[in-house]
């Protein structure tokens, strides 16, 4: 049986971190991924410096709705990763409400992406997003130490 994942998450040109990390590992053990960018950055913002473009709530509504004209929006798995915008995160929470409501065995996995090594590296509007809307409809949450 086929399991398919959604996987929205970040990608950058040089580096390896979010859909460029995560798709081919789960493609080799079999998954289905179909991949949504959350921002598209020259390198991880680690960096001294990036370059890049954000996706916004309306382009990912866009690009849901064209998955589900083509009926091609049934999943075992979403993972969500980095994002910067509240209302980004908000509109994912919304898609997996919607597709945890087709599949009640859908398995919701978030790697919040807030920062590491004692500091964040994204906006703190989003905090109270992941903390009042993300956590209660993720299954699995996967902090790193800092984040935690």
């Amino acid at each position: 049986m086929e399991c398919r994942v959604l996987s929205i998450q970040s990608h950058v040109v040089r580096g390896y971190v979010g859909n460029k990390s995560a798709s081919f590992p789960l493609q080799v053990l079999g998954f289905e991924v179909d991949s949504i960018n959350s921002v598209q950055f020259s390198n991880h913002t680690g960096y001294s410096h990036w370059k890049g473009q954000v996706l916004t709530a309306d382009e990912l509504h866009v690009l849901y709705e064209g998955i589900k004209l083509n009926n091609v929006h049934h999943y075992d798995y979403v993972l969500t990763g980095y994002t910067r915008d509240t209302s980004f995160l908000e509109m994912v929470v919304d898609i997996v409400q919607e597709l945890k409501r087709a599949n009640p065995n859908l398995v919701y996995v978030c790697d919040p992406v807030l920062g590491d090594h004692g500091s964040m590296y994204v906006p703190q509007n989003l905090y109270p997003v992941y903390k009042n809307k993300v956590v209660p409809v993720a299954d699995i949450i996967t902090p790193n130490q800092f984040e935690a």
